[in-house]
């Protein structure tokens, strides 16, 4: 497993971390109908850029990485922003949140980091973590030329992981915004819209 504390600490997490928050999320956001009362769960959150966006936007927002480290420098971020996020430090394969509490997943670059052998258990936490109905925005690199650094999302991965919970959009290429890591055209991405079905784990 790796040292993500590390990668926080010695300043390498500017590979991925963004300066604001990623173009696809506000526009979904932007397009889509929640309940006035919602909460989201922002996975793998980093140094926390999305999950502070989604607060701004008037959000209850849970924010859960394996770093403390990062958890840290997203904390002093929202408070310098004036939101309020509920950072929980945590693995994703066994997520620290109630079960169908959720309105909306975020995940920018979790799901491609999952191994194949726990992308099961990786679904089974999102889906027993959403209301039925609630909507997940997933994004990831779709590259296989990255394989072994990252597991490209792809129509058929996403086809064999949660099509037993959710019923999905279209998986269309997108060009993921990354940080200083990659050239200014950013990673090859996938994205797709997942909604979870009224099947119960």
């Amino acid at each position: 497993m790796k040292n993500w504390d590390e990668h926080y600490i010695n300043g390498n997490f500017t590979n991925w971390d963004l300066s604001y928050p990623s173009q696809e999320l506000i526009a979904f956001i932007a397009t889509k109908t929640f309940p006035k009362k919602k909460v989201a769960l922002d996975v793998g959150c980093g140094a926390g850029r999305e999950a502070i966006f989604l607060a701004q936007q008037g959000w209850d927002v849970i924010g859960v990485d394996i770093s403390t480290e990062a958890l840290r420098i997203a904390a002093e971020r929202a408070k310098k922003f004036g939101v309020e996020v509920d950072w929980r430090q945590g693995d994703i394969l066994n997520l620290p949140v109630e079960n169908k509490f959720i309105d909306f997943v975020n995940d920018r670059g979790c799901f491609h980091s999952i191994v194949e052998e726990n992308r099961d258990q990786y679904v089974n936490e999102i889906a027993r973590t959403l209301k039925p109905g609630g909507m997940m925005l997933l994004r990831g690199c779709r590259d296989e030329k990255e394989e072994g650094h990252f597991v490209p999302v792809t129509e058929v991965s996403v086809d064999r992981y949660f099509s037993q919970y959710f019923d999905r959009g279209p998986v269309l290429p997108l060009q993921m915004v990354t940080g200083r890591g990659y050239n200014h055209e950013g990673m090859k991405g996938n994205l797709v819209v997942l909604k979870r079905n009224r099947k119960y784990l």
